[in-house]
């Protein structure tokens, strides 16, 4: 099974709405790069059974993410601030404004 490190990040985001189970198993697979067979032998579950517990939780995590937007919302807040600071020296104005904006939507988002 290729690893989509995106599944990883959404785990960060959304990781408290699994089950603690399913949570552990991406945690496990994405961030410490474990195998199927090595999870499977720490919840006593075959690897299929981890198979089958990891595509529940990416499907959920990419549900959440569909619906909320968390994390698709921070990257692009990302990008407005970087381009904040490209701009910064040459023209202080557009910084500002634009770092104002992040900022109000970063309060939007709470």
């Amino acid at each position: 099974m290729p690893k989509d490190l995106e599944i990883s990040r959404l785990c960060d985001a959304y990781g408290a709405l699994l089950t603690d189970n399913m949570c552990r198993a991406v945690r496990e697979y994405y961030d410490y790069d474990m195998s199927l067979a090595e999870i499977g032998e720490e919840f006593e579950i075959t690897r299929q059974a981890v198979l089958c517990r990891l595509r529940q939780a990416e499907g959920k995590l990419k549900e959440f993410e569909a619906a909320i937007g968390m994390v698709k919302r921070s990257d692009e807040l990302c990008v407005r601030l970087q381009d904040a600071l490209s701009v910064i020296d040459a023209r202080p104005d557009e910084a500002k404004r634009i770092i104002s904006d992040a900022v109000r939507d970063l309060r939007d988002m709470r």
